[in-house]
């Protein structure tokens, strides 16, 4: 059965990102190094987690922010390969790119993002891969089933926190695993009461 799965890297500080976020300077100052795990300091184990990642995955959901400041560097193709759907107040046509990727503008809430993207996902996983706003909203309406969370042993100090101003009733996480690389220590929790 197919899952709703957020999966983020994180400094052992908390932070998603760095500070100054902006366009042009996506994951703040300091904040690319949360992905060196995927790229400059990728093991094998890093190479199939994220392959798993991607292979069991069939659409993602995004907050508008993320797309703002993501859309550029991302380029065309995107690095997705799958239906993207972003949560807005903004409203767009769909913006197809290259190698798969469709940007879906959803102006109807978190609920209705996570049905469309459920429908295109097929029988695969829903990501809810951020911003930070974005998985806490999923997390605090109950409609996470697991997190993914990719634990990077640098310090940013300031930036986005993953779990800052969530109400944590309600929620609990149950470790299911934990694969300690070089770059990362990949956690895996499945939520196990959500909602309120």
């Amino acid at each position: 059965m197919s899952k709703v799965v957020c999966e983020i890297s994180m400094s052992l500080d908390g932070f998603i990102t760095g500070p100054n976020v902006r366009a042009g300077n996506g994951m703040g100052d300091g904040g690319d190094r949360l992905h060196d795990w995927k790229f400059d300091a990728k093991t094998e184990i890093d190479a199939a987690i994220e392959d798993e990642i991607y292979a069991s995955t069939g659409a993602v959901v995004l907050g508008k922010r993320m797309f703002d400041v993501g859309f550029e560097p991302w380029g065309d193709p995107p690095p997705f390969g799958m239906p993207v759907f972003i949560v807005t107040h903004e409203e767009r046509e769909p913006l197809p790119m290259k190698g798969g990727t469709t940007y879906t503008f959803v102006t109807d809430g978190i609920e209705a993002a996570l049905e469309l993207a459920r429908a295109a996902a097929a029988d695969k996983n829903v990501g809810i891969w951020g911003g930070a706003n974005i998985i806490r909203q999923y997390l605090e309406a109950g409609l996470l089933d697991e997190m993914q969370i990719h634990l990077v042993p640098i310090l940013l100090g300031n930036g986005i926190r993953l779990f800052e101003n969530l109400d944590p009733e309600g929620i609990e996480l149950r470790r299911t695993s934990s694969i300690e690389t070089p770059g990362a220590t990949h956690f895996r929790f499945e939520v196990m009461k959500r909602g309120k």
